[in-house]
């Protein structure tokens, strides 16, 4: 499970959930929350078209993009690594979406 917390809008970006409701927290006010099933446990984030959805009150270090994540249907928000920085604890890896794939900073 992953329990970091370190991006959010009120709450923790990536925080451990089991359904949406569990996100509300999270998402900027007028975002859909959404739990984005992982291998071990879901995580926090919202649904999205555009990285322009992704714009709110998360930490301003960092762009955050809209992209697919691994195998789930959807887009979702999540804080880039472009330059291959992210704080400690998180890895720079690839959100796994296919062709619109990015570079997120993800918990290690």
């Amino acid at each position: 499970m992953f329990g970091l917390g370190l991006f959010g809008c009120g709450g923790h970006f990536y925080e451990p959930c089991e359904v949406a409701d569990d996100c509300e927290d999270v998402a900027p006010e007028d975002a859909t929350a959404e739990c984005v099933e992982k291998e071990g446990g879901g995580f926090c984030s919202w649904a999205c078209t555009a990285d322009t959805d992704c714009d709110g009150d998360q930490d301003d270090r960092y762009d955050f993009l809209c992209a697919p994540f691994e195998s789930n249907p959807g887009m979702y928000c999540f804080p880039g690594c472009a330059d291959n920085e992210c704080p400690d604890g998180y890895t720079c890896r690839s959100t796994g979406g296919g062709d619109e794939n990015e570079k997120i900073c993800f918990p290690a």
